[in-house]
This record gives C-alpha cells, sequence and structure tokens, in this order.
C-alpha cells in the first residue's frame, strides 16, 4: 500500500476521531485485586526472597541445565508492583529458560498470568509486547480474561497498537473466545485502523547476527520459501486487517459488516473483499458510509487493474440499492455494544475467575508436593546406589582369592615393546668391515 494511502487512509472517518471517547469498559471489580493479592499470603509464597530465590534458580540451572515449573511459578508470584519492577529482566529470563527446557509442559496456567499482570501494574508495555509477540521464545499466553483486561487497559490509554497487537494474538490462535473478548478485539483493531496517532510497531523477532566473514556450509538441499500468509504475517495493515476480517462474521450487523470490508480492504485480499461486498448486496444489514468511503480510498492505490475494478463495481452495486448504505458511527455502535456485553457478562467472568485463583493454589500446593516427593526419591536411589556400590567393593574384596583368576582376565593385557633393528643409514644395506692390510697377529708360544 502506497504510503500516500496510508496517509489519508480514512480521511472520511476523521470526523468521528475527534468525538471519540475512549473510555475504560470493564469495572474496577473485573480486576479482582483483592483475591488476587492474597496469593502473597500463602506460606509458600509468603516466606520467598525474590533476589535469593532467584540467586538460587540460576544456581539450579547452572548445574542441572533445566529449571522447574513450580519453582518459576513461586518465583513470578511472590513479585507485585512494589518489589518486581527491579526485578523484570530476571522475570524475562526464568521465563525464556523454562520456555527452552522440557519442564515447559508443566507450566503452571498461574505463571503466565502472574507475569501479565505484574508487567500491566509496572506499566512495562514493552516487555509485554515482546513476550506475546515471541510466543516461541517465552511461551506466554495472554487466556480470555487477561486479554480483556488488557485491550480494555490499553483502550483506556489510547494505546490502539498495544491493544491491536493483543487483538491479534487471538486471529493467531484462532480463537476469539466469548462475546466480550469478540468485541473488545473488533474495538482494538478499529480504533487502531481509524487513528492517525498511532505508537510504532515495532518488530521483536529475533535478530541473527550475520557473520562478519563470508561462510559457506554443505548442504543436502535447499528449503524452497515459504509464506504462510498467518503466522508469517509482519505488515502491520495485514494483520490488524485479518484480524477485523475474521472477527467481524462473529459481530455480525451493520458493524460486523462494515468492519469485515475494512478488515479485507486492509488485508489486501481483493477477492474476500469483492465476495463480501456481493454477500451483503444480496443480504439485508446496511453498511456505514465510512466504511466504504474507506474501502474507496484503499482501491486508489490498488495496482491489481481488474481486482479494482470489480470491487468498485460492487460497491456501485451496493451504493445503487436502497437502504445498503447508512449514515452510522460504527464508534458509537461499537460503545452500546461493549457496554452491553460487560453488562451481562462481567459478574460471570469474575466469579468464574475467583474460582481459578483458588484452584491455582490448590494446584500449586500440589505441585511443591510431587517435587518434594520426587525430591526424596531421588535422593533415595542415589542413597541405594552409592550403597550398592560400596557392597560389590566390600565382596571384592572378601572373595578375592575366590575371584583371583577372573580378576586376572579383567586385567588390562600388558603390551610387549618390540625394538627395531639397527640399520645402516647408507643406501639401506649393511656396509662389510674394512681389513688392515697391515695387521700382523701375535705370536702364539705353545708350551
Amino acid at each position: 500500500m502506497a504510503v500516500r494511502a496510508q496517509t489519508h487512509l480514512f480521511r472520511y472517518l476523521k470526523q468521528n476521531l475527534s468525538r471519540q471517547r475512549c473510555c475504560t469498559y470493564l469495572s474496577a471489580a473485573y480486576r479482582c485485586d483483592e483475591l488476587w493479592n492474597k496469593r502473597l499470603e500463602n506460606p509458600l509464597i509468603k516466606s520467598i526472597n525474590p533476589n535469593d530465590y532467584f540467586y538460587e534458580l540460576d544456581r539450579k540451572h547452572k548445574r542441572e541445565g533445566k529449571v522447574s515449573a513450580i519453582d518459576v511459578d513461586l518465583f513470578v508470584n511472590s513479585l507485585s508492583h512494589k518489589n518486581g519492577e527491579a526485578l523484570l529482566d530476571e522475570v524475562v529470563d526464568v521465563i525464556h529458560r523454562l520456555r527452552r527446557s522440557p519442564e515447559t509442559v508443566r507450566t503452571l496456567p498461574s505463571t503466565n498470568h502472574a507475569v501479565l499482570r505484574l508487567l500491566l501494574d509496572t506499566d512495562s508495555t514493552h516487555i509485554l509486547l515482546k513476550l506475546i509477540s515471541d510466543p516461541l521464545n517465552y511461551g506466554v499466553f495472554p487466556d480470555h480474561y487477561m486479554g480483556n483486561l488488557l485491550m480494555d487497559y490499553y483502550i483506556k490509554k489510547e494505546d490502539f497498537t498495544a491493544a491491536a497487537r493483543i487483538s491479534s494474538v487471538k486471529m493467531l490462535q484462532e480463537d476469539f473466545g466469548p462475546k466480550v473478548t469478540q468485541v473488545l478485539t473488533l474495538a482494538s483493531c478499529y480504533f487502531y485502523a481509524t487513528s492517525d496517532n498511532n505508537q510504532p510497531w515495532e518488530d521483536y523477532t529475533p535478530k541473527v547476527e550475520e557473520p562478519k566473514e563470508e561462510v559457506k556450509i554443505r548442504i543436502r538441499y535447499l528449503r524452497n520459501p515459504y509464506f504462510d500468509d498467518h503466522f508469517d504475517l509482519k505488515e502491520p495493515n495485514h494483520i490488524v486487517g485479518k484480524t477485523l476480517a475474521w472477527v467481524s462474521p462473529l459481530i455480525g450487523g451493520t458493524v460486523g459488516s462494515s468492519c469485515e470490508l475494512l478488515g479485507w480492504a486492509l488485508y489486501n485480499k481483493w477477492d474476500e473483499l469483492e465476495a463480501a461486498l456481493s454477500l451483503l448486496s444480496d443480504g439485508k444489514e446496511p453498511v456505514a458510509a465510512s466504511a466504504i468511503n474507506a474501502v474507496k480510498e484503499i482501491m486508489e492505490s490498488c495496482e491489481d487493474q481488474d481486482s479494482r475494478e470489480k470491487v468498485m463495481s460492487a460497491i456501485t452495486r451496493i451504493e445503487g440499492t436502497e437502504g445498503k448504505v447508512a449514515e452510522v458511527d460504527i464508534k458509537d455502535l461499537v460503545d452500546k455494544m461493549l457496554q452491553e456485553e460487560v453488562a451481562a457478562a462481567e459478574a460471570t467472568f469474575i466469579k468464574e475467575q475467583e474460582v481459578a485463583y483458588k484452584s491455582w493454589e490448590k494446584l500449586r500446593e500440589d505441585e511443591v508436593q510431587f517435587q518434594i516427593e520426587e525430591y526424596k526419591k531421588k535422593q533415595l536411589l542415589a542413597e541405594i546406589k552409592q550403597k550398592k556400590k560400596a557392597l560389590e567393593e566390600k565382596e571384592e574384596v572378601i572373595y578375592f582369592f575366590d575371584n583371583k583368576e577372573k580378576l586376572e582376565m579383567l586385567l588390562p593385557e600388558r603390551k610387549k615393546k618390540f625394538y627395531p633393528k639397527k640399520k645402516s643409514l647408507i643406501f639401506g644395506k649393511k656396509q662389510p668391515r674394512k681389513v688392515d692390510e697391515g695387521y700382523i697377529p701375535p705370536e702364539v708360544i705353545r708350551r
């Protein structure tokens, strides 16, 4: 998409941006702060000194080459906004170590929750986006409850880039959750798409350092480049567009149909956009005029002449049908929809999360007990192995003469040393002795 088109992408929508009231939709009770902070009173967590505990975790990792999932959970849950801000680098490090070890399959659900809440409470947006953007190395996946909390927080803060990136995780996982999560996902992407004052969309993909000298490696075959059009997406408009296009049909109505058009247009999927327009022309739901104008603006920069003509023809058919284009404010409709869904479902979310917090406490205690039993079992096996070795050595001493022949056979065979014969260095042959012609033998006197 051309820079000019990106700059003037939604000039017909800018009149609505000045009237956007970026309020928080979730109430303060949704955070469940009181119940969440009760974990710090648990004896398992209360006795932990975070600095000393991380030091022990680091030593254990160097000694054994891995970290325990329950140890990481205890460490991150012992942190709060008061003492956690100084240990954020340590949190990232220990989460990365856990993800790259076999213990990652035993990661507790409270671990990711504690990490995300710590980053949210300390307003560490950069680190939070880095973690959720690289699940391969960190394995941090926000659940629906936490995703709602994060999107609501960043919408209130007017950081639509962060809200859109969090909503895109739902698209990548192909799980948009309940209706509240769906509407918050749509709102986050719509606000990002219609705002002209977004934060930069940073690329958190790990950079591979190129060697200074050219290194040639022999390989058996070359792997053909492949683009999966999902996890490989890097263009912000494509990511936001695909999220909008996928979540909008779940919303339905004028909001859903309008945002779906915006999504396919941002995603540059002209065939899907034409199909969506044709479906709208045959349906009963009207589409917002601002969405139609935005699609027109995008199509001006489309280089595919054939696709542009098809899309513009479909738009003309919709505009020519009476009642198909409505002058509505999508932002107001999204606000109303969110308030209704939050009012209907917030109490259920809170109740389910309170149950989850209590179950996590029980699960944590069970995991600690399981680890203690594993350590006892490991220590017992080591003691048995040591006693068995001592008994074998004692047996060898007692029955030495009975097993002398067997023991001698176990000894390494002594190798005989062979000394090479001396050879003359002249032509490789032995030289004849020199005869002294003037030699006179002594006289022998016989008696």
